[in-house]
């Protein structure tokens, strides 16, 4: 059971869905439409003190499901403080996890591909798609509407320069935009995407249209809300490496070295070289305070990467 959303004329209309099997693909069905407010269906009786009342309603149309379930479901639409004290207090229970059996052949490639991404923001999945991983055990035995919010869900997580990054790797294009013009990057961002949208396997029996008008449509507006700050990037990546540069010859150390040094390594290098051009030391006051500039800028690229 899972709650999904649907983009109607500049909102969102939810509804709580299920998936079954139906051969040879899973499918999803409506199980009740929480309409465009589902915290509607929440009670508070305090700050932090809450039911949600559906209970009794999914009881009587056939499904088991206490309020914890309920609470894990809503838990996006309760109060910041609710979802705070919630966040605070809920421990892990300690019931050892029954590992999910499956095979990788299950799953789709993109899909596959983005929840590697998703999870360890990395810049080529390729590598490691072949590798079984526990968690890719989510995304089997669903119909493509509860895989389509479940990304979305994970994907609305992200900051916008991670959503850069994400929607660059998962079609492709990380390693093109620099090197090819605007126009070369959108032809090829379209071909990518509409054979995803062709793949009948990937659509598990939705239409190419339902499937674009209902989810896939996020991915247009991100990449055209995007392309307007590639050139941004490029220039950013231009001054990281200048600053790299010259945090090279400051240090004396290689750019790779550099590159590589967590902050709290930075410091080190920092400290060590400070002894040496400190004023109070013999060293010269334009330098140090060059040196300072440098490790700045040197701690925002690393904070902020």
């Amino acid at each position: 059971m899972y709650i999904a959303r649907k983009p109607v004329f500049g909102h969102y209309e939810y509804s709580l869905k299920e998936s079954y099997y139906e051969a040879p693909y899973w499918k999803s069905r409506i199980i009740l439409d929480l309409g465009p407010t589902p915290e509607d269906y929440i009670t508070y009786y305090s700050e932090v003190a809450f039911s949600i009342d559906l209970e009794e309603k999914l009881k009587s149309l056939g499904y088991q499901i206490d309020q914890w379930e309920l609470e894990k479901l809503f838990f996006r639409f309760l109060k910041p403080e609710a979802q705070r004290i919630i966040t605070q207090f809920t421990r892990p229970r300690r019931i050892k996890k029954i590992r999910k059996h499956f095979s990788i052949k299950d799953i789709h490639p993109f899909d596959i591909k983005r929840r590697l991404v998703l999870k360890f923001n990395i810049s080529n999945p390729k590598k490691i798609m072949h590798i079984p991983y526990p968690f890719l055990s989510e995304l089997t035995e669903k119909s493509r509407d509860e895989l389509e919010n479940y990304f979305w869900d994970l994907e609305d997580r992200l900051k916008y320069r991670e959503k850069i990054k994400y929607l660059l790797v998962i079609f492709d294009l990380l390693y093109l935009y620099p090197r090819i013009k605007p126009w070369e990057l959108d032809e090829i961002f379209i071909n990518n995407f509409c054979k995803i949208l062709e793949d009948e396997s990937f659509r598990m029996g939705l239409s190419v249209e339902e499937l674009h008008r209902t989810y896939f449509c996020r991915y247009v507006w991100m990449y055209f809300d995007m392309i307007l700050f590639f050139p941004i990037i490029k220039k950013y990546k231009a001054h990281k490496k200048s600053i790299y540069f010259e945090a090279s010859k400051i240090f004396n150390i290689p750019v790779e070295e550099l590159e590589r040094a967590s902050i709290e390594d930075l410091f080190k290098i920092f400290r060590k070289k400070a002894k040496e051009l400190h004023p109070d030391k013999g060293g010269s006051h334009e330098k140090f305070i060059q040196l300072r500039k440098i490790f700045e800028e040197l701690l925002n690229i690393k904070k902020y990467s």
